[in-house]
């Protein structure tokens, strides 16, 4: 399966994927990533059915496994407007699927990691390509990274990139408002 169609798999479940059961707040919860032939699986048990299944490297299909801490998600927040942050941008570009974007994806990835939004779960080597696996730490959604191994000369530029994508767009200039003004106006009062 082409590294593109990893980008969203299931989010964390709030019940155990054997049992049923729902996870209580700071549960731990074990987590198996596998590959099936409908494509990539994620199942969170509790650390009883954990116990029943066994080790995780003898589970059939396992690319990936973690244990974590289940935290019931806080419900969302209103926005009042919806700014362009490190979060939003990650899943915009996750979802363009567009190479060009592979640089500002992992750097983008890395800021939210360093911010303690995501948590680096495992890294995976696939296909001869090294693919960070993420996991959000609020919403529990799992974030599949490809690491575009990127040299030490060429950070400087994605990260002004990352800055320029972040930064607010400029004030317009007084012709730009008038204009927009203007637009704004029924056709019958511009024409006056």
């Amino acid at each position: 399966m082409p590294i593109e169609e990893w980008d969203h798999l299931q989010p964390r479940s709030p019940l155990c994927n054997g049992c049923q059961k729902a996870f209580a707040d700071k549960e731990d919860y074990h987590t198996i990533l596998s590959l099936s032939q409908q494509g990539y699986a994620r199942q969170d048990v509790c650390e009883e059915c954990w116990a029943k299944g066994g080790d995780p490297a003898k589970r059939s299909g396992a690319l990936s496994y973690w244990q974590g801490t289940y935290q019931i998600p806080a419900p969302p927040k209103a926005e009042a407007l919806k700014k362009e942050d490190a979060e939003s941008l990650l899943r915009k570009f996750i979802d363009s699927k567009d190479p060009g974007h592979s640089n500002v994806r992992y750097i983008l990835a890395v800021m939210l990691e360093r911010k303690r939004t995501l948590k680096q779960r495992d890294i995976i080597e696939r296909e001869g390509e090294k693919v960070l696996v993420y996991e959000h730490m609020r919403t529990g959604e799992t974030f599949l990274i490809p690491d575009p191994r990127l040299r030490l000369d060429q950070l400087e530029s994605v990260q002004a990139e990352v800055v320029a994508l972040l930064a607010p767009p400029p004030a317009p200039t007084p012709q730009e408002q008038a204009a927009t003004e203007a637009a704004a106006l029924p056709s019958d009062e511009r024409a006056g």
